[in-house]
């Protein structure tokens, strides 16, 4: 019977099932003895459960793969069971493995010298990349204007040239200050979400008044947009600030490109400040790569929409499968846009696509490419 009650709820995917519906399939037995089956199965870890009262669904201990998490947000967000905050989720696991961590500094073989002219060119790249996934409407060619020039593009939003402003800003200030602290996350999210006294960019969801930013919120209740994921909210306990501290020392402890992505994933899950967590979690992110002298993710080449489904996923279903190849991908482009490659392969051409692949394929398996310029990379 418990393998039975273990297929119908794996097979209920992503969405899980309610106690309700397993009733209805397993007529034979008495709810007493349906809950006890799914309080061992629960205990066992076959299954785990979300939500509570009448919202309680079962699912599968299983990762999920990409179709069901698909499948899953097929749903609309106001018609999925909303899912409240889990403390669970801000320790290590779910997290990238180490083994993949450490191939991901293997590949940084033709890394450019993090000096003052790479600087130059990952202002750029990060200002881009990161207000691109706000919804900006600045290109990369906007970005470079507004940042090397001053030259705003008068036919784009005010607002859009702030964001990439504040992200110079913001970059700059972590490029001085690599250690990881609270007060570094802080410092970098007040500049991230400053409007700089500007009234054409009040209406902008992009900034915040100035008591919120920096500051951890305690009295702000915050829902993401479409999604069915409900942050902590316990006004004047003190619990986000605190929960951020202890978030920011567990990311010391793992290595540097595993701290990245916890840090990405965690800040936002937290929903640390009233507004711009997504922004602050990836500036928050570089800071353990530099400081490790790794080459830092620009997110220029991070795919927006799987961006914002693994997010989600990640809120939602507390699986990081699809963030985590998303992040894995977008950090193997940022090393491949930091590389100096040799004057031959310049010279015939290099295919970013089938090279990233070999080097994504390599930090996930572990086995070595046959790709013969991925294989630069690795050295």
């Amino acid at each position: 019977m418990d393998a039975e009650l273990a297929a119908l709820i794996s097979a209920a995917g992503a969405a899980g099932v309610a106690p309700e519906a397993l009733a209805t399939q397993l007529p034979g037995i008495s709810r007493s003895t349906l809950n006890r089956r799914l309080a061992a199965l629960l205990k066992a870890g076959v299954i785990r459960s979300q939500g509570a009262g009448r919202a309680r669904r079962y699912l599968s201990a299983e990762p999920f793969g990409r179709d069901d998490i698909d499948a899953y947000f097929a749903t609309p967000s106001q018609q999925r069971p909303l899912v409240r905050f889990s403390p669970e989720l801000l320790g290590a696991e779910p997290g990238l493995p180490l083994d993949k961590a450490q191939r991901c500094t293997q590949v940084q073989a033709l890394a450019q010298p993090i000096d003052a002219r790479f600087l130059a060119s990952f202002l750029i790249d990060l200002s881009w990349g990161s207000s691109l996934l706000e919804g900006s409407t600045y290109s990369a060619l906007d970005t470079a204007a507004l940042i090397q020039y001053g030259q705003r593009n008068a036919a784009k939003p005010t607002a859009d040239a702030i964001l990439v402003l504040n992200h110079k800003r913001a970059a700059e200030h972590l490029w001085l200050h690599r250690e990881l602290s609270v007060a570094q996350v802080h410092a970098m999210h007040a500049l991230l979400t400053d409007d700089h006294g500007l009234p054409e960019v009040a209406e902008s969801d992009h900034f915040l008044p100035e008591p919120q930013r920096g500051r951890p919120r305690e009295f702000e209740d915050v829902r993401p947009a479409n999604s069915a994921y409900l942050p902590p909210f316990r006004p004047g306990t003190g619990f986000v600030a605190e929960a951020l501290g202890q978030l920011v020392e567990q990311a010391k402890a793992l290595h540097p490109v595993q701290a990245a992505l916890y840090l990405m994933t965690r800040i936002p899950y937290l929903q640390a400040y009233a507004n711009g967590n997504k922004r602050a979690s990836r500036l928050a992110a570089n800071a353990p790569l530099l400081a490790g002298g790794l080459l830092p993710l620009s997110f220029a080449d991070v795919d927006k929409a799987d961006y914002i489904r693994g997010m989600a996923a990640f809120y939602e279903l507390g699986s990081l499968h699809v963030i985590e190849q998303t992040f894995v991908r977008g950090y193997v482009r940022s090393i491949m846009r930091s590389s100096e490659l040799p004057a031959s392969v310049r010279a015939r051409g290099l295919d970013v696509d089938a090279t990233a692949q070999a080097l994504v394929d390599f930090i996930n398996t572990g086995r070595r490419p046959t790709h013969k310029v991925a294989m630069l990379f690795i050295g």
